[in-house]
C-alpha cells in the first residue's frame, strides 16, 4: 500500500509539472528576446548604445533587467536607460530598452550580457536570455619614446553656399537696420510738425492780447480742463513769438524756442526766465500729468500777459527812442 501511495503521488506531481510546462511552453514561443550593439568597436572612453528587444503578448508582464550604473563585465552606463513600446501587426508588442554606455576601465574584447528577462505563468517563473555581445575597446597607441610632434594647423573647412548666403543676408539686414536708424535720426532732427498757423494781419501783440482775454473768459482750468488750458496758453505765446521775433516757435521744443529767441537778439533775462517758467510748466502739465495749484494757473496767465505787454514792438521802439535821447543829452 505504501509503495502504491508513493507511485500515485509521484504520478500526480509529474502531471502537475507537465501541465505547468504545457502552459509555459506556448508563451515561450510567443516571447522573443534579442540584444545588439550600435557598433562592435570603439576607442577607449568612446560611447555606444546597447539595445535589448523583447517581443511579447500585450497581456504578459515581462520583467526587464535594470542597469543604472554599470553593465556587468566592465561597461559603465552614461545615461538613464530609455524604454520604448511599439505595437506590431501580429498583435504582439515590441519593448526596446536602450542603454548608452562607455568603457574607461577595460580594453580589448569586452563581453556584455547575456541579458535575461522573466515573467510569471501559473505561479512559475519563466526566463529567457539573449546571446552575449562582444565589444572591442581600443586604446590609442602612444609612442612614449618618440619626439613630440608639432602642433597641427587649424583645420580649414570650406564655406558652403548656405553659409555664404547666411552671411550676405545678415550683412544686408545689418545695413538695412543702420540705414533705417540713420533715416530715423535725420528725420527726427529735421522733422517739422504740421501746425496750422493763424494768419495775422494785425500787430502780433494785439492778436496775443485778444486771444489771452478770450482764454481767460473761457475758464478752462476752472472746469477741470487744465491740459487744454495750457495748450491754448502756449499756442498763443508761440504764435506771438513767431510773428514778433520770426522764429519757428510752433515747431520747436521749449529749449529750442528759448535758444532761438536769444539768437534773435532777445537779451532781457527777466522776461526770458518768465517765458521759460510758463513753457516748462505747460510741458509738465501736457507730458508729465502735472496738476498745478489753482493760483499757479492764474499766475501763468498773468505772466503771459506781462511778457506780451513788455515785448510788444511799441515798447521796443519807445525804449530805443529813450536810449537815443539819453545819448544825445550825454
Amino acid at each position: 500500500m505504501t509503495e502504491k501511495k508513493y507511485i500515485h503521488a509521484l504520478l500526480r506531481a509529474c502531471g502537475v509539472v507537465g501541465i505547468l510546462l504545457l502552459s509555459i511552453l506556448p508563451l515561450r514561443g510567443q516571447v522573443e528576446v534579442s540584444a545588439r550593439l550600435s557598433r562592435d568597436t570603439i576607442w577607449f572612453g568612446d560611447q555606444l548604445e546597447i539595445s535589448l528587444r523583447v517581443v511579447q503578448p500585450p497581456s504578459l508582464r515581462v520583467t526587464l533587467p535594470q542597469y543604472f550604473d554599470t553593465i556587468p563585465r566592465g561597461l559603465e552606463v552614461v545615461e538613464k536607460p530609455l524604454t520604448d513600446t511599439i505595437p506590431r501587426k501580429d498583435g504582439r508588442i515590441e519593448v526596446v530598452r536602450t542603454w548608452r554606455v562607455t568603457s574607461f576601465d577595460t580594453t580589448g574584447v569586452v563581453q556584455a550580457g547575456p541579458f535575461e528577462v522573466s515573467w510569471q505563468a501559473d505561479s512559475m517563473t519563466a526566463r529567457l536570455e539573449t546571446k552575449p555581445l562582444w565589444l572591442v575597446v581600443r586604446l590609442p597607441q602612444v609612442d612614449v619614446n618618440g619626439k613630440p610632434k608639432p602642433i597641427k594647423d587649424p583645420l580649414k573647412i570650406p564655406l558652403t553656399w548656405k553659409e555664404v548666403l547666411l552671411w550676405i543676408s545678415g550683412a544686408l539686414l545689418l545695413l538695412a537696420a543702420v540705414g533705417l536708424l540713420i533715416w530715423w535720426i535725420h528725420h527726427r532732427r529735421r522733422r517739422k510738425e504740421t501746425v496750422q498757423r493763424p494768419r495775422i494781419t494785425e500787430p502780433p501783440h494785439v492778436y496775443a492780447m485778444r486771444e489771452l482775454e478770450t482764454l481767460k473768459e473761457e475758464q478752462l482750468w476752472q472746469q477741470g480742463k487744465v491740459k487744454e488750458y495750457y495748450t491754448r496758453l502756449t499756442d498763443i505765446l508761440r504764435t506771438y513769438l513767431e510773428y514778433r521775433y520770426h522764429i519757428k516757435a510752433l515747431e520747436q521744443t521749449t529749449p529750442e524756442t528759448l535758444r532761438a529767441l536769444e539768437e534773435s537778439g532777445f537779451s532781457n533775462e527777466n522776461l526770458l526766465g518768465l517765458l521759460s517758467r510758463i513753457l516748462e510748466t505747460a510741458d509738465l502739465v501736457k507730458f508729465a500729468k502735472y496738476v498745478p495749484e489753482p493760483d499757479v494757473n492764474g499766475q501763468m496767465w498773468e505772466e503771459a500777459v506781462r511778457f506780451v505787454r513788455e515785448t510788444r514792438e511799441e515798447n521796443q521802439e519807445e525804449n530805443k527812442g529813450e536810449s537815443v535821447e539819453e545819448d544825445k543829452d550825454v
